[in-house]
């Protein structure tokens, strides 16, 4: 008798560990396929997302074609409000790297009283103080001036405060204060954070830094002392945005820029064939989740 009741202990003892097992294993079972629903909704749905950004990318891009004056837009970034396409949907704007003159400026002008000020397209995504550069050329006969402004009005788009024939990073315009048409180029300018004590094409500093500017793009061509420099991606930190694949000489011969010296975007003028705008693009899959970012840099000869 002692024997069978043991027995039957040893079965019981079995029969439990093997409920527990298959227990475990129907959870596990279940948990998988849960997962494997949930990640094929999440598949989709990411797809369905990058998808959206694409066509919002493509959607921006046809806009600008359009537009023959990117510069002339009274508005920095341009928006697209939100936009079905398949199961998702999409938002989108394009950064512009420069703005245009909207009325001519003498070399008497802006007007002296109640306060300097020029007109100009969009003051949208320039600081509220700073430096322009008027028109490209800045050798005698050229035309260019670089301008110092200490605020913006953005309901008329002016910068206001302004003191005319600067000098920045001991570079000016050897002209001076002098006429300026209509639709000139306005800009931007920023200084060299990292020095670039060689010429050559193939050395460029690491990290390579210029001092943070909110109207320049995230990628794109920038201008230092005529020569054009390109980049893919950029990182803003401490007042310092560092550049990333950059490569030099990309329409000149190189040259050594000591730190502090002006930096603009690519000029649409003299030595150049492009304009440039950032387009960024934020696409959602079905019930607006799964976001996904596409960011593209344009520019048309």
């Amino acid at each position: 008798m002692d024997r069978r009741r043991r027995q039957r202990g040893v079965l019981l003892v079995a029969a439990i560990v093997l409920l527990v097992v298959v227990s475990a294993l129907v959870a596990a079972i279940a948990f998988v396929t849960a997962t494997s629903g949930s990640s094929a909704t999440d598949n989709l749905r990411s797809g369905q997302a990058l998808y959206a950004a694409e066509s919002g990318a493509e959607f921006q891009q046809r806009n600008l074609a359009q537009n023959l004056e990117w510069y002339r837009n009274a508005v920095d970034p341009t928006v697209t409000t939100t936009v079905n396409v398949g199961q998702g949907t999409f938002a989108v704007y394009a950064n512009l790297a420069v703005t245009e003159l909207r009325t001519r400026m003498t070399p008497t002008s802006p007007p002296a009283a109640p306060t300097t000020w020029i007109q100009v397209y969009s003051v949208g995504r320039f600081p509220d103080a700073g430096f322009l550069l008027i028109d490209e050329d800045l050798t005698l006969g050229g035309g260019g001036e670089f301008v110092q402004y200490t605020g913006r009005d953005t309901v008329n788009n002016r910068f206001t405060g302004i003191t005319r024939a600067v000098t920045i990073g001991t570079v000016v315009g050897a002209d001076g204060a002098v006429t300026h048409n209509r639709a000139s180029g306005v800009y931007p300018v920023t200084t060299l954070v990292s020095a670039m004590a060689s010429a050559a094409c193939a050395t460029v500093p690491n990290p390579f830094q210029i001092a943070a500017h909110s109207k320049f793009l995230g990628a794109g061509t920038i201008d230092i002392e005529g020569e054009e420099i390109s980049y893919t991606g950029s990182g803003t930190a401490g007042g310092v945005m560092t550049l990333t694949g950059v490569q030099r000489c990309q329409s000149s011969a190189g040259a050594a820029h000591p730190a502090g010296r002006p930096v603009t975007p690519v000029l649409i003028g003299d030595g150049s064939t492009s304009y440039q705008a950032e387009i960024v693009s934020t696409g959602n899959g079905a019930a607006g989740v799964d976001a996904r970012v596409l960011r593209k840099i344009v520019q048309r000869p």
